[in-house]
Formats: C-alpha cells, structure tokens, sequence
C-alpha cells in the first residue's frame, strides 16, 4: 500500500494454518521442517534459516543434512539462506561474530552440494553489515541503521563509518486540551505531580498504548512551537500531560513533536530513552502502536 514495489521477506513464524490468508508473493524465512513443508504446498519461496550461534531459530549446521534431504523430497523452492548475528554491535570483541560467519559458510556450502541453488546469502544486520567480508553475502536486513541511527558506539572500528547517518524517524501528534492550574493542584494517576505555581498544561493524545514508555512519567519533554514542555504525572494510557506554561499562546490543534528526529533535542528518541527506567532506543523506536498513521519519507 506504501507503493514499495520491492520482494518481501517475512522473516517472522508463520503458522502453517495462517498460510491460507497470505496470497502475496512473500519470501518466507523458514526454521523448521513443518513451516516448509506447508510451504511447498503453496510453492512458496523459501530462505533457510540457520541458528550459527544465536541460539533462538533457526536448524543447527549438525541437522542441516537430514533437513536438506527432507527439503529436496518436499521440492521446496529454496531461494535463500540466512542468519542473524548474535554479538555484531560488540565494540570491543569481533571474535564471536566471525565464528558464526564460519560456521554460516559451512552451512551455505551444504546447501549448495545438497543440489539446491539460493539467490540471495545474508548474514548482516545494521550492526553485522560492515563486520561480514564474505563476497557471497548480497544482502543486507537493515533495521536501526534504516532509520538513521548508528547501532556501533564510540570505540567501535566501524563508528566512524555510520557517524554520518542522520535520523530520520519523528512522531507528531497535536495538542487536544488545554487547562490553567493553580498552585497546589494535582496532575494525573497517583496525584505525582503537584503544580508548584499557578501554570498552563496541554494534554497530547499519546500514551503508553501508542508510544511513550510509562517510565518517563514525570521525566523528560515533548516539543511544542520549538518549547521543550516537561511531562506532568503519569503517563496514562492515551494521554501525556505537559507544561505548556512557556510557550506563547498555545491552542487546541498545535503541532506536538512527541520523538524528535533531531539527535540534540532534549525529545530525541535517544534522550528520551536514557530518561525512562530500562528502556533503550531500539525499543522506543519499535513501540509505536500500529494504530498511528505513518507516512514513508
């Protein structure tokens, strides 16, 4: 529907009942001999997937040759082989990662003697792709880095390479409310906050359903007419109370920026991650409930 005229590959468990529904020509990245035998019935595009060390899905390279017979009597079109990178974002140690490259090249070499022939070999994701130096590689899952976001931290080897990445991502919202306190009145659940001075709040439609973590109550800001307005109180379910006391003349339909995609700005998805107990940016850029609109920049 985004016009993304691009093949997709659903690396996710599909249950073998909910094939039916899935009548687009997918990729589907495959773990286990039940997927892809279900699969073969719809003639399905297949990518193997293979655990090298993340222990989580995937077939081990000891079973793989037991798979690849069963595969090759199923005539499963196998179009792919794949991994994932456990410790690729490790600033200080690569040697894991490139064990599981071995291991992955052992497996890819099965594959190709067991008769079958897959187009696309990938290993990488934002963290893995400039850590694999196999020439087989032709792909690359981009995830954290997609959204302009370095996954490698100073001290890395790789830092500087992704330095230059700008983020990208932003989530707005509009002020819907708009009240006066007076000094000493209470702010949301559990009464947290109590208004020090007589002070304006706004009310944003975004809670901890659609975006914000409840650990940044009373932490951290949104932005409205370029003011950082603090959080007031709990977050609540579908609705933030901020201190719009500071900007001028505020009003019901004033454009909110909830997650600025300015790096500097006290609002940016990393500041505001470091802010709330146990978050972190990979999170809070996943979080953002499906009910909000998107738009592909």
């Amino acid at each position: 529907k985004a016009g993304i005229k691009s093949k997709i590959l659903i690396l996710g468990y599909t249950f073998p009942e909910n094939l039916v529904r899935k009548k687009l020509p997918f990729h589907f990245a495959v773990s286990d001999l039940g997927t892809a035998e279900a699969l073969s019935k719809y003639k399905a595009k297949v990518h193997l997937k293979i655990d090298t060390g993340m222990n989580r899905m995937g077939f081990s390279v000891d079973e793989l040759p037991q798979v690849l017979e069963r595969l090759d009597v199923l005539n499963v079109e196998v179009v792919g082989v794949l991994t994932h990178l456990a410790d690729a974002d490790n600033s200080a140690d690569d040697s894991y990662t490139k064990q599981q490259l071995e291991r992955f090249k052992e497996a890819v070499e099965m594959v190709r003697k067991a008769g079958f022939d897959p187009e696309w070999i990938h290993a990488g994701q934002s963290a893995g792709a400039l850590k694999t130096d196999w020439d087989d590689l032709n792909m690359i899952r981009l995830g954290f880095a997609l959204y302009g976001i370095s996954p490698y931290e100073k001290g890395d080897p790789m830092f500087e390479k992704l330095n230059n990445l700008k983020p990208v991502m932003q989530l707005e919202s509009t002020l819907v409310g708009i009240r006066s306190l007076k000094k000493g009145d209470k702010v949301s659940y559990g009464c947290t906050f109590t208004a020090d001075r007589d002070m304006t709040v706004g009310m944003v439609p975004v809670g901890y359903y659609e975006a914000l973590p409840w650990g940044l109550s009373g932490k951290g800001s949104l932005e409205v007419k370029g003011v950082q307005c603090p959080i007031l109180g709990r977050i609540c379910m579908n609705y933030t109370t901020i201190d719009v006391s500071d900007v001028e003349n505020p009003k019901i339909g004033d454009s909110v920026v909830v997650f600025s995609s300015d790096p500097k700005k006290s609002n940016s998805i990393a500041h505001l991650a470091a802010k709330a107990e146990g978050a972190f940016d990979y999170e809070m850029m996943t979080r953002v409930a499906g009910s909000v609109r998107r738009e592909v920049v």
